[in-house]
């Protein structure tokens, strides 16, 4: 059986699969991130002549699911948090914690 410290001494980036990540802006405009050298590179993408292509789709649903980490702390979107309704069947909310930005 092998220690942690076995396996972190092990730990190869070079057996890292590579990765890009498709992104569209809410513009429309579409671009491709990569890692190169512990940085991000991004690349534009050119589309193809034809276009047709989508651009941002809003999601306008409410996010009302709420998780329960322990019977005292619960986990959820700021949907549930601003939904009465669900601040009530919850019962016993004391505090909302907010991420600052």
């Amino acid at each position: 059986m092998h220690s942690l410290n076995q396996e972190i001494k092990a730990f190869s980036r070079n057996n890292l699969r590579k990765q890009c990540t498709r992104v569209t802006t809410l513009t429309g405009k579409k671009i491709i991130e990569t890692w190169k050298d512990a940085r991000i590179h991004v690349v534009e993408e050119v589309e193809p002549s034809g276009g047709g292509g989508c651009g941002y789709v809003q999601d306008l649903s409410l996010d009302l699911k709420v998780g329960v980490i322990k019977p005292w702390l619960l986990l959820g979107s700021q949907d549930a948090a601003h939904d009465l309704d669900t601040l009530k069947r919850l019962k016993n909310v004391l505090n909302l914690l907010k991420k600052q930005k």
